[in-house]
């Protein structure tokens, strides 16, 4: 079994100064005129009198053999091929996508390494450029809306050390949330790191950093609001700009509060309120595998239930609902999707209902698995001193060292 140089599929280039290796290799990657295999691979293999696993690495270390017809994209070289399958698998590829060799490979990846910790550093240096803690005016309490000084006391009365050194990343929170939906704890972030309200500690690790590609196809650096360790802006030791903070809401909720604070409490108690009526919602839909995404329709039928019942009540209306639109999908005849759809229009109907019939809706208590959240415990017991929210209604809260009934 011998073939002539000019018979075989591939160029080989010889790495080997073995003749029989060298043959073997002939004999593997002969043709016939119409392109068909000369040999089979186990008569290759019978006729050197090893194995074809054997013939196989015999081959990467007698040849290189290159496909002329297939090149590389990037060096324009044949592409090497190891064994026939490579050489099958490499010409249907070719019609369909682009080919790279090993070594053009390899070299893209060295440089796309490079390019890639030229890009974090720049991302570093910028960072510390535009974010880079610095001596700041500290916060002005008196300032501060009402919301703000409950997001700012939820955050660093949780700190990530007993020295308030900075708060704990919001994805960090372990056995507790900040707030019951993880979308307003990073809005309500977002809103005190835009208006300078808090400021990046240095300790903050570096996956809490990214670019952010512009319109025109510039990059920016950008940060992600629940993996950052925040501190309150200020001059000095960041512990005790943060512990001054929390002492410092705290008096300032002890005395007579400013207008714009009686003015706004109710709003952030709905809205609140409506978080935690949410997560809920979600909650039980997720129980029954429900594909659920809160809208604005949504939130007009909790905000309307709200406005009537207590918490514990709606979780009433939200459990029946979700356990009734299961039922109807096990009945067949809807779509998953569509019994989901119809737990929204459920809960209206149900808090109608109520509302006409003048029901005294069971009240439910909370559910182990969703604790309460930082920001929930803040507003209503720290700050509303409210017993048992999942009770009381806006217009039962007591405000003032008098007693007074505000609604």
């Amino acid at each position: 079994m011998t073939a002539d140089e000019t018979d075989v599929a591939v160029e080989l280039g010889v790495i080997s100064d073995d003749p029989a290796d060298i043959e073997i290799a002939h004999n593997y990657w002969a043709v016939n005129g119409d392109d068909t295999w000369k040999y089979t691979v186990k008569a290759v293999a019978a006729e050197a009198k090893i194995t074809q696993i054997a013939l196989t690495h015999k081959l990467r270390n007698t040849v290189v053999a290159r496909d002329p017809d297939i090149v590389c994209d990037d060096c324009g070289l044949g592409m090497i091929v190891a064994n026939r399958s490579e050489f099958d698998q490499n010409r249907r590829l070719a019609a369909a996508t682009h080919l790279v060799c090993r070594d053009c490979r390899l070299e893209n990846e060295k440089a796309a390494k490079i390019a890639a910790e030229e890009r974090q550093q720049r991302l570093v240096a910028e960072i510390a450029a535009r974010y880079g803690y610095r001596d700041q005016d500290s916060i002005k309490i008196t300032e501060l809306t009402l919301r703000e000084a409950v997001t700012l006391l939820a955050l660093f009365r949780n700190p990530i050390d007993e020295n308030y050194t900075c708060s704990i990343p919001l994805n960090s929170w372990v056995g507790s949330t900040f707030s019951a939906r993880s979308q307003d704890g990073r809005d309500r972030l977002t809103e005190l790191w835009n208006s300078g309200k808090i400021v990046v500690h240095p300790s903050t690790p570096p996956k809490a950093f990214g670019w952010i590609v512009q319109d025109e196809g510039d990059e920016q650096p950008g940060l992600y609001v629940d993996r950052v360790r925040w501190t309150a802006p200020g001059g000095g030791v960041s512990g005790a700009i943060n512990s001054a903070l929390v002492k410092g809401i705290k008096s300032a909720l002890a005395r007579p509060w400013s207008d714009s604070w009686y003015m706004s409490w109710a709003d952030e108690w709905e809205r609140v309120m409506l978080e935690e009526a949410t997560a809920y919602l979600e909650l039980c839909m997720e129980e029954y595998k429900f594909e659920f995404s809160p809208g604005e329709r949504t939130r007009d039928v909790l905000s309307t239930a709200l406005e009537s019942f207590a918490l514990g009540a709606v979780y009433n209306f939200i459990w029946r609902a979700t356990k009734d639109s299961a039922a109807y999908f096990q009945r067949g005849g809807v779509t998953r999707k569509q019994a989901a759809n119809s737990t929204i229009g459920r809960i209206e109907r149900s808090v109608e209902y109520a509302l006409t019939q003048k029901w005294e809706v069971k009240v439910y208590r909370r559910d182990r698995r969703l604790p309460w959240s930082a920001v929930s415990t803040t507003l209503f017991t720290t700050i509303l001193g409210v017993g048992d929210a999942m009770m009381a209604t806006a217009d039962e809260v007591l405000l003032g060292t008098e007693g007074e009934e505000l609604a």
